[in-house]
């Protein structure tokens, strides 16, 4: 028995499916075949049963895919984590970063800091904020760079946190929209119109929609969550519903129409630092999270 077999019997319990777990595997059906049959001969027990066209655990099976799957889970994280390690030790700073800081904000510091450390890289991902935070506090990414988060966040308990910089955030519709040739609009008019959110996220640019919409005894309508800002504007650009995101530069497209909000003050969103709580960050990204405060807005 080795891990490679292990992940054979792993692919084909999850798929339920030799023909489709041998192209997951990029091996031939024959070879994964032989493979489960040396495991079975080897445990003394047969792990599959057939049922029509696919195949199912015996429950034999059912209790050895248990614990295979702890294992192999556990090994690919244990590799993960070497590699992770080797990259710090090599100087690469990883920080999970919003869609709305690829080309402006972010690009300029990672060029300052690089004159005074030239050796050092960077290994940048760009998600929402939701996952951001996940990612620093899965020890996936060293620094975070999310929107706001609300003080009594549970994830504030393991992070510590920074405001460096505000974003401003407005109002988006399709050219064709009602209110695409309106000189503004106020937070009533979005009473009954249909929203595009991102996936799954219950913070940053999702939670200011709530509050905004909050003061006026409504929740918005949700009609489609996309899992980035591009995803977004090709919705509203489509005509399934309008949205609150950032305003910057690279988001400009001509079949959407910002539209400015009734309100007394400019909506913002912070620009969060995030690092994980009580932990010493390695020297590459201590120094650009050091960089970064000193610097901010």
């Amino acid at each position: 028995m080795n891990f490679q077999s292990l992940v054979y019997f792993k692919t084909v319990a999850e798929l339920q499916h030799y023909t489709k777990a041998a192209s997951t595997l990029f091996i031939t059906q024959p070879a994964l075949s032989k493979a489960i049959h040396n495991l079975e001969v080897e445990l003394g027990v047969t792990l599959f049963q057939k049922e029509g066209r696919n195949v199912t655990l015996t429950p034999s099976g059912a209790v050895f895919y248990e614990y295979v799957k702890r294992a192999v889970d556990e090994i690919n994280n244990g590799m993960k984590a070497v590699q992770h390690r080797a990259d710090v030790e090599r100087n690469i700073i990883f920080v999970s970063a919003l869609f709305s800081n690829y080309t402006e904000f972010l690009p300029e510091k990672i060029a300052q800091f690089r004159k005074m450390n030239p050796t050092y890289r960077f290994r940048i991902e760009y998600k929402y904020t939701s996952i951001i935070v996940n990612d620093v506090l899965q020890g996936n990414s060293e620094l975070g760079l999310c929107s706001n988060l609300s003080h009594d966040d549970p994830a504030l308990c393991s992070l510590d946190r920074r405001v460096i910089h505000k974003e401003p955030v407005g109002l988006i519709v399709g050219k064709n929209h009602p209110f695409a040739h309106r000189s503004s609009v106020s937070v009533e008019d979005l009473r009954d119109e249909r929203f595009i959110v991102y996936i799954r996220s219950f913070r940053g640019t999702n939670q200011m929609l709530y509050d905004l919409c909050s003061p006026y005894g409504f929740e918005p309508n949700i009609a489609m969550e996309a899992y980035n800002d591009y995803g977004v504007l090709n919705s509203v650009a489509s005509g399934d519903g309008i949205a609150i995101i950032p305003t910057t530069r690279f988001l400009e497209r001509p079949d959407v129409v910002r539209i400015p909000l009734d309100l007394k003050e400019p909506l913002m969103r912070d620009l969060t630092l995030i690092w994980r709580k009580n932990e010493k960050l390695p020297p590459a990204a201590a120094a650009f999270r050091d960089m970064l405060i000193s610097t901010a807005q």
